[in-house]
């Protein structure tokens, strides 16, 4: 079975999962993305997909970037489909690489909001999975990074896009012979031959060499490596969501209480992935939390009694009786931006509170028949609420991606929100964290379901 046999079969089971078939192609002009519209547009009448094509021009490249849009827009015209050119220039020196890709996501996001697409599509091949991992070797991985990339995922937080990568298993050179039995021309841009980058070096010179002279299967090597890491990553995955489950008396954005005999029963690697599950799920920021420091909170846990100790992230940790409290302090006024100075605003229910800094209110009712944006499940809250603006480090659980959770910064990113706005946002909060990111979405942990047996609604109104 060819390897285009082998893509139709996986696309069709992706399809028959309930995966949509309207598709954004993102197309830079090279060979492997390219490759993937061509692959793509052929297979689409039986695999029943409808497509269109996004370029993102990066700002950096000059004539060459407008020639490689200009290719692109004609390769679409040619094969019939819709056709998005976007343009982002930098605004950082010596963060390119970083900003073009969130930028590159970001704007493939909205794309595909515009085209009322589900899917985005990008051309990642094996090869281009070998080099990610040896770069993540490289820089320093745990088990999760060694998997790799992932062939799907929720893209830029929005639980309705999903990123595909279709040719995670092509080898790139079966790519370019596809695409020269088409006699199908690509852009080759000059920035991949530039060897002060990290990514260019492995590339060219170090996975070059390891075929060369230790391993000729070095990149399948590499990827199986990675299948074997992923479903290793995914069933310790699991194991440690049962863990934190069992460990868990209280989770709140001001402290943890744990079972500290639990704990200190499990295994020093499990022990310390337990407590960044619970740590994340707190919403509290990693930042300061280095390895050294996950090593040395897991050491304290196998204490008896801890008085009281700073681990980082303004979080004491400490025992009491049988459980293991962390608690964290709330963020100096000195350390924060002025809008996260705003105190917390008291939100009676049913009542309404007024936002000053954000120039209207939240009504909360309990009346079904009144008007509400929102209508959360009142028995999933944990009382008293209140209103704040964001703060460094929140996480949030949005509605649709099955209670796992995600880096504000992220979710607002995904939903294009521009910065200035961004922190005149509020957030209805309970005691265990974000309820509502007014104006976008609840979290998933309060939605109503058929088990629902009273509702909260909320309302946002705009002050004149």
């Amino acid at each position: 079975m060819s390897w285009i046999d082998r893509l139709e079969r996986r696309i069709g089971r992706w399809r028959s999962g309930g995966l949509d078939g309207t598709w954004v192609v993102a197309v830079s002009g090279g060979g492997d993305s390219v490759g993937l519209l061509r692959v793509l547009h052929q297979l689409a009448p039986a695999v029943g997909l409808r497509l269109s094509v996004a370029h993102l021009d990066h700002g950096a490249r000059g004539e060459a970037a407008r020639a490689d849009a200009a290719f692109v827009a004609e390769l679409a015209a040619s094969l019939g489909l819709p056709f998005d050119l976007g343009r982002w220039q930098p605004s950082r020196a010596g963060h390119f690489e970083a900003d073009a890709r969130r930028a590159r996501y970001g704007w493939l996001v909205e794309t595909a909001r515009a085209r009322a697409a589900a899917v985005v599509a990008v051309g990642h091949t094996r090869d281009d999975q070998a080099e990610t991992i040896v770069h993540r070797i490289v820089r320093g991985t745990g088990l999760h990074g060694l998997a790799g990339m992932p062939r799907v995922r929720v893209l830029g937080g929005d639980p309705r896009i999903t990123l595909v990568r279709p040719l995670l298993d092509v080898p790139r050179r079966a790519l370019r012979d596809h695409l020269a039995a088409l006699g199908q021309p690509f852009r080759e841009d000059e920035t991949n031959a530039d060897l002060t980058r990290t990514r260019s070096r492995i590339r060219l010179d170090l996975l070059p060499k390891l075929e060369a002279e230790y391993n000729p299967r070095v990149v399948e090597a590499l990827v199986r490596l990675g299948r074997l890491a992923a479903a290793s990553d995914r069933a310790i995955a699991a194991e440690v969501r049962a863990m934190a489950k069992a460990a868990t008396i209280t989770v709140a954005p001001d402290c943890l209480v744990l079972k500290h005999a639990f704990l200190s029963s499990l295994p020093g690697h499990l022990r310390i992935e337990v407590l960044r599950r619970l740590w994340r799920r707190a919403g509290w920021p990693e930042g300061e939390m280095s390895a050294r420091r996950w090593r040395r909170l897991s050491a304290l846990v196998q204490q008896q009694e801890v008085p009281r100790f700073e681990i980082g992230a303004g979080v004491a940790v400490s025992t009491q009786q049988f459980f293991l409290v962390l608690r964290r302090s709330p963020v100096p006024a000195a350390a924060a931006p002025a809008v996260e100075s705003r105190g917390p605003i008291e939100l009676k229910v049913p009542g309404a509170a007024a936002v000053p800094w954000a120039g209207g209110r939240v009504l909360a009712t309990i009346d079904p028949a009144e008007p509400s944006d929102e209508s959360i499940d009142r028995d999933r809250l944990a009382f008293p609420m209140s209103i704040r603006p964001p703060l460094p480090g929140d996480r949030f659980q949005p509605l649709g991606m099955g209670g796992r959770s995600t880096p504000l910064a992220d979710f607002f990113r995904g939903r294009q929100v521009p910065r200035d706005r961004r922190q005149r946002t509020p957030l209805v909060c309970d005691q265990l964290g974000i309820v509502w990111v007014v104006g976008h979405r609840i979290a998933d942990r309060v939605q109503v379901t058929e088990q629902t047996r009273q509702t909260l609604g909320l309302r946002w109104e705009l002050q004149p």
